[in-house]
Parts: C-alpha cells; sequence; structure tokens
C-alpha cells in the first residue's frame, strides 16, 4: 500500500506541474516598469540622523584696502567656532528623483527635497576675529595665526527650527528657484544666547546680549516663509517673497535684553517688533 500511494503521489505531482502552462501562470522576470510599481517609487530616499561640529574659517587674503583703514592691508579671517547641526535623534530626510518634462525631452531636472525635523538645533557659535595665514599667495599655509585672535566678537548662539521643507533643483529648475523654501515652519524659528560684544573699544567688556529671540507669523504662533536661493553671475541672491503673514508680517520678540556686561548689568527689558514686513526683499552677496 505505502509503494502505491507513494508511486500516486508522484503522478500528481507530475501532472499538477505539467498543467501549469495551462493555466496562463509565468515564471518570466519582472520589467523594471513593473518592478517599480512593485517596490513603490523610483529615486532614492535618504535619512540622515546626525550632530555634525566644524569650525568655519573664511578668509580676506588682502586685507582692507588702504584708505578705508590704514595699516590692515594684510590678509585677516573671520572665525566661526563650535558650529554643530543636532537633529535630536530624528532624521533629516532627502528624497532624489531625476525627470524629465518628456519622454526625449530637453528639460531634464534633478529634484532634492530636504525635510528637517522638528526641534532640530543649530548652533552657530562664536565669531572670532584673526590674522589670516592666507596672504595671496601660491603655497600660502592654511589655517590663522592665534597670537592676535579676539574672542567672541559675536555670539551667534543657537537657532532652533520647528518641522521644515525646502526643495533643491538642478540643472533646469521648473520650480523658478535652484532652492525653493516655500513652508511653515512649526513654532517659527527661536535664537538663544545671542551677543555682540565691544572687544575693541575704549570702554572694554560691554555688549549687546539677549537670552532669547523668536520670530513668528505676526498674531500666530507658527512662522510662514516662502523664499528662493539662486546664484546669478553676480553672487548668491536671496529673494524673500514671504516672511509672516502675507498681510502683517511677521512679530519678533526680543527677552532678556542687557546693554553692557551680560554678566552683571541689569536687564533693559523685553522688547517686541511687531508686524515686521519683509516681504519682496532680494539680498545678493558676493566677492570684492
Amino acid at each position: 500500500h505505502e509503494e502505491i500511494t507513494m508511486k500516486f503521489k508522484k503522478l500528481a505531482l507530475a501532472a499538477a506541474v505539467a498543467a501549469l502552462p495551462a493555466t496562463g501562470f509565468s515564471m518570466e522576470a519582472l520589467e523594471d516598469s513593473a518592478l517599480s510599481g512593485v517596490t513603490g517609487q523610483d529615486g532614492i530616499s535618504i535619512a540622515i540622523n546626525t550632530n555634525l561640529a566644524a569650525s568655519l574659517i573664511v578668509h580676506d587674503t588682502d586685507g582692507i584696502p588702504t584708505g578705508v583703514t590704514a595699516g590692515h592691508g594684510s590678509a585677516g579671517a573671520l572665525v566661526m567656532d563650535d558650529f554643530q547641526i543636532n537633529t535630536g535623534g530624528n532624521n533629516i530626510t532627502l528624497d532624489i528623483d531625476a525627470g524629465d518634462s518628456a519622454v526625449g525631452g530637453t528639460a531634464p531636472v534633478l529634484n532634492v527635497e530636504v525635510g528637517i525635523p522638528n526641534a532640530t538645533v543649530i548652533t552657530l557659535g562664536s565669531v572670532d576675529i584673526a590674522n589670516s595665514n592666507r596672504e595671496g599667495a601660491a603655497g600660502d599655509p592654511w589655517g590663522v595665526d592665534a597670537t592676535n585672535r579676539v574672542n567672541d566678537v559675536l555670539n551667534l548662539g543657537s537657532i532652533t527650527l520647528g518641522a521644515t521643507t525646502l526643495n533643491i533643483q538642478l540643472a533646469n529648475e521648473p520650480q523658478g528657484d535652484m532652492i525653493a523654501l516655500n513652508t511653515t515652519i512649526t513654532n517659527g524659528v527661536s535664537i538663544s544666547n545671542f551677543a555682540l560684544n565691544d572687544a575693541g573699544g575704549t570702554v572694554n567688556g560691554g555688549g549687546i546680549s539677549v537670552d532669547s529671540l523668536s520670530v513668528v507669523d505676526s498674531g500666530g504662533a507658527n512662522l510662514s516663509v516662502d523664499a528662493g536661493i539662486n546664484v546669478s553671475a553676480t553672487g548668491l541672491v536671496v529673494r524673500v517673497d514671504q516672511l509672516g503673514d502675507a498681510t502683517n508680517g511677521a512679530d519678533v520678540r526680543l527677552a532678556g535684553v542687557t546693554l553692557g556686561d551680560s554678566a552683571t548689568a541689569p536687564s533693559l527689558g523685553d522688547v517686541e517688533l511687531v508686524g515686521l514686513n519683509l516681504n519682496n526683499t532680494v539680498v545678493t552677496i558676493s566677492g570684492k
């Protein structure tokens, strides 16, 4: 009986395999187009969880022209120390796609959508002024001479961002800008521990300091931003179409404003700038 049963099973299996073509079942490889429908949208997605830190040095290799400030014609440097980006354990997302206006068309574009998570902290650190080692000649060393360095001329503090989305397009730019920021920043933008120090004045040790600075829509809790960033033949162009409410602009709130020594001078109080309208502002940054 066991032998008969085994033969029957083998015959049944052979019959089932032989019947597969008749059922329309196919073992052909999936084409790319079909595969994209199975796996989701084509393109590249990158998630970055970072605590990036660096220092930035901008070298003015020819110094200040004679006639503006005599005796300072050698290279100087602007040093930004302790720059850091902390996403708080959340991911910065990059969604990268490349497309064309039509098959065989002439308008290819690389599109990168950047998502910045809520409560991302950008620490801008301090701005120091130093003598640069870059005098503009070939073979000059890098870095700065720390001997006469003036520290903490400007303390930029840290910026806390709400959830923000910006879009970058390279090659062609159907969105109209290389970088487009058209978003609502949750809870606005806040800056803490900002200070401008009079490090080299006739009366040393004083400064203008602010415990916290926040920017939100006028009368609102979030910050609406519509801006574009481009590189033109003349420099970097930042265009602000809208900052804050479309009609009433933005409210800027400064808490704990101090004039003098931030550690000992009494606070001036809080300052509120209501309805600041910077709509349709264009800023161009270039070398000279």
